[in-house]
């Protein structure tokens, strides 16, 4: 008889401890769940600021070329802006407050044309989830081009 009650006793103690792991599966449930946001977040975040990057360096790349193409140097700088305006809207225009700087170019046959593109893009969407991972509501891009000017143009 002592055979079985000690078994009675073993079977008493795994049915508890069974028992006290009931519950668990939902806690583990939404721990992958949150998990698995924070990571697609983060997927998202990154592939939006690649995006914004490329926007950004299209952008000046196109105000470069056609502002090189120009050869009044005022009506480049138009030509240039309405580029890189263009350039974001084709590609969706994720990159907003777009700036388009020629500082040192040097509109003469033989020099170059250097557009600076400055825009910001809004990660807003991410809502508190993006926030509480440590995403910036927004993020600002700079982007850099050199174009040259042919020497013989006409």
């Amino acid at each position: 008889m002592i055979p079985q009650a000690q078994d009675s006793r073993t079977f008493l103690m795994h049915a508890r401890k069974v028992r006290d792991e009931r519950g668990s599966a939902g806690i583990e449930l939404l721990i992958t769940a949150t998990a698995s946001m924070a990571l697609v977040l983060i997927v998202v975040a990154a592939g939006r600021t690649v995006d914004g990057k490329a926007q950004a360096n299209d952008a000046a790349y196109a105000a470069a070329r056609a502002a090189s193409l120009v050869s009044d140097s005022a009506q480049a700088v138009t030509v240039g802006r309405r580029a890189a305006a263009d350039a974001l809207a084709e590609r969706g225009k994720s990159c907003q407050n777009l700036m388009v700087s020629f500082a040192g170019s040097d509109f003469n046959p033989g020099g170059q044309v250097i557009a600076e593109v400055r825009c910001t893009m809004s990660l807003a969407d991410t809502g508190s989830l993006g926030r509480a991972l440590g995403l910036k509501p927004s993020t600002a891009f700079s982007e850099r081009a050199v174009v040259p000017i042919e020497n013989y143009r006409d």
